[in-house]
């Protein structure tokens, strides 16, 4: 009987079938040393986490210097990659989004699809990474539309949130025990939130409310890591599908509306894959991902 195709076939009898076979015997490994909680849906076969494990891991568990090579072109520096680092949400004081230090059961929290910490002669810095497989958006924000939100207005406007950041409800949300940090880590950096980004349409709602909820709170990440002293800089990448028609758009208006769009590259999954081609695996990781994931033009 003919394969039915993955349509019919959503989910792998494994979740670790979904990965290269090279890889599979690392996977337990990476999980561990990194704390990794698997997503729900990682066995489903357009898991986005198991497409970053195939796309990343390779370089974790081998050569880096292909992945140098294209994160230096980049970011404009000349860069060796010191590690890779799964689900990495950073310690729980940079963003306060945690009670403490470590998240509790069901406590929400930003974490990176991966970190590239990397080395720039003397300086160190990471390059936090999201991944987007099939997703035609990113996370958006809750606040917005949360009974206990009383400020509407400042989500319905960006002047107004510019005016009066503070009355931002995701400084304190309901319930949460400390002030949450995205607006001080922007103001340090670049003098306040509007001047980080100034391409922001004033006239219209704040630039979080949608797509750009999820690069703010991963870029603050970066940043917040930098202010603290844990790296010289940072950056932050979105890795997706060649042809995800839906992901590219958001990120581009994200970018072009910060203060450094530079620190908002964004890369095809083609260009890992291409670099991946002289990879000694069995099968060869360059060809076999590029017909697991359809990258073939």
């Amino acid at each position: 009987m003919a394969d039915a195709g993955p349509r019919a076939r959503p989910f792998w009898p494994h979740w670790t079938d979904g990965l290269h076979p090279a890889l599979r015997p690392h996977v337990d490994g990476v999980l561990t040393e990194d704390g990794v909680e698997l997503h729900d849906f990682a066995g489903a076969r357009i898991s986005s986490m198991v497409f970053g494990f195939n796309l990343l891991m390779p370089f974790r568990v081998g050569r880096s210097q292909p992945l140098a090579g294209l994160l230096s072109t980049l970011l404009g520096r000349a860069l060796a990659v010191e590690s890779v680092v799964f689900e990495f949400r950073g310690p729980g004081g940079i963003l306060a989004e945690l009670a403490g230090e470590d998240p509790k059961p069901r406590e929400p929290f930003t974490a990176s699809d991966a970190a590239v910490f990397v080395q720039d002669g003397a300086s160190r810095g990471v390059v936090l990474v999201e991944v987007k497989l099939s997703e035609n958006d990113f996370s958006r924000c809750n606040g917005a539309t949360s009974r206990a939100n009383r400020r509407g207005d400042v989500c319905a406007s960006a002047a107004a949130l510019w005016a009066e950041p503070s009355a931002c409800y995701l400084r304190r949300p309901v319930r949460a025990q400390r002030d949450r940090r995205y607006e001080p880590i922007y103001r340090e950096a670049y003098g306040s939130w509007e001047a980080a980004f100034p391409g922001a349409d004033r006239d219209g709602p704040c630039p979080f409310v949608g797509d750009g909820q999820q690069p703010m709170r991963n870029l603050a990440l970066g940043l917040g890591l930098v202010q603290a002293g844990a790296v010289d800089f940072a950056a932050h990448l979105l890795l997706h599908h060649d042809r995800n028609p839906d992901v590219p758009s958001p990120w581009d208006r994200f970018a072009a509306a910060a203060a450094e769009p530079a620190l908002l590259p964004r890369l095809p999954a083609s260009a890992l894959v291409a670099a991946l081609d002289d990879a000694p695996t069995e099968p060869p990781a360059g060809q076999w991902l590029s017909e697991r994931y359809r990258l073939a033009p």
